[in-house]
């Protein structure tokens, strides 16, 4: 089968908190009611939430460029997790932290779970491995990341690869609950 290859800032606007918006507007406050998602916050796919962060709603709602919204998408750039990312599955919950870009698919032009899934793949992180600068802290750079290119098959074809993904990767996660909870 054939399709095209795209560049992910062809399908999707990429992003991340800037430094003199961290500096000058994030405060870590425990009562908070957004969580900062760190690069420490995303594992295997998933959200991991034992060790967060928060900030007020009104010092996210200051820096709108770089809430976190459904069916965005966040990938982990410096470090040695570079590469890890999570689909968001729920508004008015999340902002950017440092380390963390966020990737808002254009849905007209690709479905955001298949995109997930193909960030989330072996080719993509092969990309990644190729524009790491930085030998202590390997980062890939924002430029490098909207350059990576991603496969275009028709939007049916990338409906139906997505909505089995997600059959598959819901019993994954049903299962691994039932492992946890019989290992309790």
């Amino acid at each position: 089968m054939k399709y095209k290859w795209k560049k992910l800032d062809e399908i999707a606007e990429v992003t991340k908190l800037a430094g003199f918006e961290f500096t000058k507007y994030i405060d870590y406050v425990k009562d908070g009611k957004i969580i900062a998602l760190r690069a420490l916050n995303i594992k295997n796919g998933e959200l991991d939430l034992s060790n967060v962060k928060r900030i007020s709603k009104e010092v996210s709602e200051k820096l709108p460029r770089s809430k976190v919204n459904k069916d965005e998408i966040l990938l982990t750039y410096t470090g040695n997790s570079y590469g890890n990312c999570v689909i968001i599955n729920e508004n008015d919950k999340y902002h950017l932290a440092p380390n963390v870009c966020k990737i808002t698919p254009n849905k007209n032009l690709v479905e955001p779970y298949f995109l997930y899934c193909y960030i989330n793949s072996y080719g993509f992180r092969k990309q990644m491995e190729g524009n790491i600068s930085g030998s202590a802290q390997p980062t890939i750079p924002m430029k490098a990341i909207r350059k990576l290119k991603v496969p275009m098959p028709d939007m049916n074809i990338q409906k139906n690869i997505s909505k089995n993904i997600k059959i598959i990767d819901e019993k994954i996660r049903n299962n691994k609950q039932i492992n946890d909870n019989l290992l309790a």
